[in-house]
């Protein structure tokens, strides 16, 4: 039977939110402070004829303006069955996240402080509709060549050169319409010119007339023993959607096609412009970021959630009010 993916980006974005009051609990810690990572460390993500057929792995550690560790994030790459899997850590427990089967198959998995599985979802499409896949660190180093990032010339740091990248945006801070405000947002990168991934980066937004550190981020980069069992997932109770249940589920979201994000859908129907479609996506992923920074009310439902997230582009005009609501329809 045919069963159907929902756009992972948005999925996680929904689900961080709920966790992200367990994620800040654990950002206060003064022990914790912001190191620059080696930039030779990610020298070690080049694939060579000994180590070709190790796991691609990288961890990802995010920080405050303060230096205080928000949260950690490791993913694990199979390079020849692009499996992948990646461990949101927090206080408490962690979420794992998998792709596997050439990007056919995703789940959302939650364990407690003991690693152990307390629930999740699974979700599992044809071929033809699965997400994109290949070796990690390809697509990593993909999401730095899109024409949204400009060069900004090689930067020497601690003895070696690096590229810098910077894309400019906006975010939106308020809880409302009628509150919100645009907020310039730089984000710059530091890539490793030999591989094209990033050894850290920054987002920066404008306060008060000037551009401030919100968030830093450090990458390390490792090659490790294949362990099929990281993303084995028959075991666990999970969750299995299908085609059916979704759309009874979610009878908005568009089933099948040849792009499984829903939003890519609107666009080709002509609700949305593309250009819609990414500021869409920076302002949920912009409010993931502040749920993960500040924490969220766990009573806040999904589509208040959804809502409050639109409201900035709402208000000025990027998107009409009728546009939010059906992508909030889409995932309510």
């Amino acid at each position: 039977m045919k069963k159907v993916l929902i756009a992972a980006s948005l999925m996680t974005t929904v689900a961080l939110s709920a966790t992200a009051a367990l994620v800040a609990a654990n950002s206060a810690n003064p022990l914790v402070q912001p190191v620059v990572v080696n930039p030779q460390a990610a020298d070690s993500a080049a694939v060579s004829d000994n180590d070709s057929l190790l796991l691609q792995y990288v961890k990802t550690s995010i920080y405050d303006a303060k230096g205080n560790l928000i949260n950690a994030e490791e993913t694990w790459g199979d390079p020849l069955t692009y499996n992948q899997r990646t461990d949101s850590h927090f206080k408490g427990g962690a979420m794992s996240f998998y792709s596997l089967f050439n990007g056919t198959t995703s789940a959302k998995v939650t364990r407690d402080a003991g690693g152990n599985v307390t629930g999740g979802t699974v979700v599992t499409v044809a071929p033809e509709d699965g997400v994109p896949s290949g070796p990690l660190y390809e697509l990593m180093a993909k999401e730095y060549q899109g024409p949204e990032w400009k060069n900004a010339g090689m930067v020497v740091q601690d003895g070696k050169e690096l590229i810098k990248v910077t894309t400019d945006y906006f975010s939106h801070e308020g809880t409302s319409a009628e509150n919100m405000k645009k907020v310039p947002v730089k984000e710059t990168a530091y890539l490793d010119p030999a591989t094209g991934l990033p050894v850290k980066s920054e987002i920066l937004e404008e306060k008060n007339g000037r551009m401030v550190l919100v968030y830093s981020y450090t990458y390390e980069y490792d090659r490790k023993d294949r362990e099929q069992a990281l993303f084995d997932i028959s075991s666990m109770d999970l969750e299995d959607y299908t085609d059916e249940e979704v759309k009874a589920k979610y009878p908005n979201l568009p089933i099948g096609g040849e792009l499984p994000n829903p939003m890519a859908d609107l666009v080709s129907e002509g609700k949305i412009t593309e250009a819609q479609r990414a500021a869409i996506d920076k302002a949920l992923s912009q409010a993931k970021q502040n749920g993960i920074a500040n924490g969220v009310d766990k009573k806040v439902s999904s589509e208040e959630y959804l809502r409050a997230a639109l409201a900035g582009i709402v208000a000025d005009g990027t998107i009409t009010q009728q546009q939010a609501d059906i992508i909030v329809n889409l995932f309510k």
